[in-house]
């Protein structure tokens, strides 16, 4: 079966778990490949399998070559480890599961790999970094949109994965069945805190105090853990891990001159349950 085939039977199975991004209402059916709301809206399959939800094209400083420099990276593995602790401490493995600002795609990937189950969908702003996505993964379904004007339906989701990417608490919340949970992963004091040494980003210490501030005020019974671990980086690795990070651009010293045997991966991960 092709993958715009398989993705169709997905839409018509599950449209429940999604509604019009312009006018909210629910879809009703697939048909040529497009994705039809009750008032006509329609929405087109890619021959890959994703879908377009986005109203209009957003700003994104992300671009191809930084989205494979991160599939590079993330398979030396460099994420396993947080991805095995954020794995811990999902409570409905078999639940129906999205992934906000997904990239390309390998965080939900892995955590499949690891034991995920149910119903998996991921999305990002950004329609390059779907691509890649929809090209390798086919276990998910992925979608460009926007969680300003998301295409998700009310009361739909058991898990919202925010794996180093924005947060919009209120739409978190209505996306959640009650009992719900938000998984958010922030990077810590030491992230990658050789790069930021190496490449003169360290003159100011690092802070995610008011991030976890603003998720207790959403959650207040939220669970913090933390993760912490080096990570050897190989010769083939090293400019991949520098470009693929914001930490690396515009640095004063070249990157081809940066050497690097090893890096710092500290994250605070935090729950939250919708009441």
């Amino acid at each position: 079966m092709k993958k715009i085939e398989k993705s169709a039977q997905f839409l018509e199975s599950n449209r429940m778990l999604f509604q019009c991004p312009v006018c909210g209402k629910g879809f009703t059916q697939v048909n040529n490949n497009q994705f039809i709301c009750e008032s006509n809206h329609s929405f087109d399959l890619s021959k890959k399998g994703s879908i377009h939800f986005l109203l209009k094209q957003p700003h994104n400083d992300y671009d191809t070559d930084m989205l494979k420099y991160r599939r590079i990276v993330a398979q030396d593995e460099l994420w396993h480890p947080m991805l095995a602790e954020v794995s811990k401490y999902i409570t409905n493995q078999s639940g129906v599961h999205l992934d906000v600002g997904c990239g390309e795609g390998s965080h939900l990937h892995h955590l499949q790999a690891l034991g995920l189950k149910g119903t998996s969908i991921g999305f990002d702003i950004s329609k390059d970094a779907i691509q890649l996505a929809a090209a390798l993964y086919t276990d998910v379904f992925w979608s460009v949109a926007d969680l300003a004007q998301s295409p998700f339906a009310t009361a739909s989701y058991d898990t919202i994965f925010n794996i180093l990417s924005p947060s919009n608490y209120s739409e978190f919340d209505r996306l959640l069945k009650k009992g719900g949970q938000v998984i958010k992963v922030i990077p810590s004091e030491n992230y990658l805190i050789e790069i930021r040494e190496l490449t003169g980003k360290n003159l100011i210490p690092y802070s995610n105090q008011d991030v976890i501030e603003k998720f207790y005020e959403h959650y207040p019974n939220a669970i913090r853990t933390s993760v912490s671990y080096k990570h050897e980086v190989k010769a083939s690795i090293v400019q991949p891990l520098l470009n693929m990070t914001p930490l690396s651009w515009n640095s004063k010293q070249s990157l081809e001159e940066i050497q690097l045997e090893e890096v710092s991966i500290d994250m605070d991960i935090l729950i939250g349950n919708k009441g």
